[in-house]
């Protein structure tokens, strides 16, 4: 991983699946920075867990101590310099047997030049094609690395055919496994009787909370007894606080912060709302279905096409149109009744994404994927 220490979404389904993994398996964590003290997600006390380039330090200790100009990062590439290829091609090459797993395309990469023969590879792609596909240079980086790795896992079904498509002569066993629910499955639903449409993640313009809010906007004049609370920060939490002011809504958005708590909020909330323009797999939609709120969602690229089922767990909101989204926010607010059952059937539907089933397929793959190398 780049950082097992952080916050982030990558962070959090990696140490849950490792967790887990190291029930019946010998895990190891190979963390290529740390930036943090303590870790946002603890890792199982039996995992053991490399660091290679401790950032909490000023300097380097030991024999690194002086880190010659052309070691450190270009201004351009301040996460990745010769040095820390370096320490990433010595922690892959001390892997001697097993399967070692990537987390980003450079990673990927990194597996194809600098595993042992010996070593299954997989690479776990966190981000959809689509938004990939953005970025020239990553598509040059997966090219390269994905024909070479022994399997590759995605988020999506319509990932797993865009890459196939795109690589038509793959050889490498592409496998779809979602990500898992990081807490229990409640065992009831949740009452859905507060008067609170709740939405969570990191405040970056791809959540798309700047469109949320305005879409919550003609809600708010109509239901002036219901409110919209936002969880997470990031960069455009000035942005977001500004555009509440002037549309007259502070007393009905409220933005809350970082919330250790999260299955309680959910489960406190009638409504769980997200309008990302991009998601690689919408982790916090399996979330709120595990608590047993409705979703309502827009069908941007990707994973929410394949969460949502319209009608029965939640709305489905054509990409973009604010107006039949606050028509839909509007239509669970009215019905009880709906949210109720649409909640119901979410929380029957989070049954698949528990850990336990994850992590099984997960076995099943390595197991295939290391056959495969056998017998090839």
């Amino acid at each position: 991983m780049h950082d097992a220490f952080s916050g982030g979404g990558v962070s959090r389904t990696t140490t849950n699946l490792a967790n887990h993994l190291a029930r019946t398996r010998d895990v190891r964590v190979i963390s290529l920075y740390r930036r943090r003290t303590e870790a946002r997600f603890a890792l199982h006390e039996s995992i053991e867990i490399t660091v290679l380039d401790d950032r909490r330090r000023r300097r380097l200790r030991g024999p690194l101590r002086e880190v010659p100009s052309r070691l450190r990062p270009m201004p351009s590439q301040k996460n990745m310099s010769l040095l820390s290829d370096l320490l990433l091609r010595r922690a892959i090459r001390n892997v001697r047997s097993g399967v070692i797993v990537s987390t980003r395309p450079t990673l990927h990469l990194a597996l194809t030049a600098y595993a042992r023969p010996e070593v299954t590879t997989v690479g776990w792609e966190h981000l959809n094609y689509v938004a990939r596909s953005q970025t020239p240079r990553l598509m040059e980086i997966l090219h390269a690395a994905v024909p070479r790795l022994d399997g590759y896992v995605v988020l999506t079904d319509a990932d797993a055919e865009d890459y196939r498509r795109d690589l038509p002569a793959l050889r490498t066993k592409v496998e779809v496994i979602r990500n898992s629910v990081t807490w229990p499955i409640r065992s009831e639903p949740a009452a859905v009787d507060s008067k609170v449409v709740v939405a969570a993640g990191r405040l970056v313009p791809r959540k798309g909370f700047k469109r949320l809010v305005r879409a919550f906007r003609p809600v708010a004049r109509r239901h002036p007894d219901w409110q919209l609370h936002i969880y997470g920060n990031g960069e455009q939490k000035q942005q977001i606080t500004d555009l509440i002011h002037r549309l007259g809504l502070e007393s009905q958005v409220l933005l809350r912060g970082y919330s250790r708590d999260l299955p309680e909020v959910l489960a406190n909330a009638s409504i769980f709302a997200m309008t990302s323009r991009s998601e690689g797999f919408p982790m916090v939609l399996i979330e709120a279905m595990s608590t047993g709120i409705p979703l309502i969602a827009f069908d941007c690229p990707r994973g929410p096409g394949e969460t949502i089922q319209h009608g029965s767990n939640g709305l489905l909101i054509p990409e973009g149109r604010l107006r039949p989204f606050s028509r839909g926010l509007e239509t669970l607010i009215a019905d009880s009744n709906l949210r109720a059952r649409l909640g119901a059937q979410g929380l029957r539907d989070a049954e698949a994404y528990t850990i336990d089933n994850i992590a099984a397929e997960w076995e099943l793959f390595f197991d295939r994927v290391s056959r495969g190398r056998i017998a090839g």
